[in-house]
């Protein structure tokens, strides 16, 4: 078993290699208010599935990129694994690895930094950040195509259900700006279509974390804001018009970190994933638990995969048309959503192998008659 280890010092190259970006277009907001109570449902995460032995020839590591194709296998890149991508069963048995380093056709850099994302007919997209490219492969991992990306180091990438393009999220540098969240539209030569927003945010850590996207059976695109409690939909048939959730829960504090937490310290809190079903919304948020001072001052240095021993993970469900808040829990753990929008998952470590825990969300309740999520 092969084990790359890097501590954010490794991230820290991020914000300077990234470049000057187009403002973004104007456009009406529709607010929504996120209300807070009362909650028809309850939240039920059934584990599914454990990706990672001691005996596989990669990592689960941290970030974890994982999609689920068509097969009903998974697709699993990490920064340990460097360009080599990891294949799973639909079992959670190792299968097979895919990808090398390099420049050319189907070679890759880092996407453990990126976004897998399943493809029509069985293949992937890989999102490439520090190579600039998205990648589309086929069901046995040969190479289709790729699209370059310019200036903006993406962190996510969502097809268009037209499949004219994608919209990716990422960050790069402004005219008034050091440090701002992008997200845009571009064809699939790379051209950009159209520059979505543009935000400002002053949270360094905010920047090493997936932009979080998510599209509705509409067309609409939604996306999470840097540092704060609100998520917003564009709509490519109508783009002059933006709906917006928002709310101000007691819980959730926005960035960049309290004073005398290290430079390299997350946002208190931060939205981390979206994926929208049937009219709601389901959010995934990080929020910085009781362990935090303790884990600062400790003199091990920080390293990811410290998230879920700082942070607790917040699952949502809220209802797009009224902002009602569905339902609510809260875990020990840090979670993200897979690439498939299907399946939340978590990183833990069994002894020293760390593994992915894919749960199945679901709602129960009255409020709700029992509907999945």
């Amino acid at each position: 078993m092969k084990i790359r280890r890097f501590g954010l010092s490794a991230m820290a190259i991020l914000p300077a290699t990234m470049l000057p970006c187009a403002a973004a277009t104007a456009a009406a907001q529709l607010v929504v208010p996120i209300s807070s109570e009362p909650r028809l449902c309850e939240i039920v995460l059934d584990e599914v599935l454990r990706l990672g032995a001691l005996e596989d020839p990669g990592t689960i590591g941290f970030p974890a990129p994982i999609t689920r194709v068509e097969s009903g296998d998974f697709v699993v890149a990490s920064l340990q694994n460097g360009p080599e991508m990891l294949v799973y069963d639909s079992r959670g048995r190792y299968r097979e690895s895919f990808g090398r380093s390099g420049e050319g056709p189907g070679e890759f850099m880092e996407p453990g930094f990126g976004m897998l994302r399943p493809l029509p007919g069985g293949g992937v997209l890989v999102l490439d950040p520090l190579r600039r490219r998205i990648t589309r492969l086929s069901a046995t991992w040969a190479f289709g195509s790729s699209t370059d990306l310019g200036g903006i180091l993406a962190t996510n990438v969502m097809p268009l259900a037209s499949g004219s393009g994608y919209v990716l999220a990422g960050w790069g540098r402004t005219e008034g700006s050091e440090r701002a969240e992008i997200t845009r539209v571009i064809d699939l030569d790379g051209d950009v279509v159209e520059t979505i927003a543009v935000v400002p945010t002053p949270d360094r850590m905010r920047s090493f974390f997936f932009s979080p996207l998510a599209t509705d059976g509409e067309g609409r695109v939604w996306r999470a804001l840097p540092t704060e409690y609100a998520v917003e939909a564009w709509d490519p048939a109508d783009p002059g018009v933006v709906v917006r959730l928002e709310g101000r829960p007691d819980w959730f504090t926005p960035g960049p970190p309290p004073e005398g937490y290290p430079e390299e310290a997350p946002s208190t809190s931060v939205i981390d994933g979206l994926r929208h079903e049937g009219g709601r919304l389901w959010i995934t948020t990080f929020v910085a638990d009781d362990d935090w001072r303790e884990a600062v001052a400790d003199p091990v240095p920080f390293v990811p995969l410290d998230l879920n021993r700082m942070m607790d993970g917040v699952v949502e469900v809220i209802d797009v048309r009224t902002g009602q808040l569905v339902a609510r829990t809260v875990r020990d753990e840090v979670l993200w959503w897979t690439g498939d929008k299907s399946l939340l998952y978590s990183i833990r470590e069994d002894g020293l192998v760390p593994q992915a825990v894919l749960f199945e969300p679901s709602l129960v309740g009255d409020g709700c008659s029992g509907s999945q999520g």
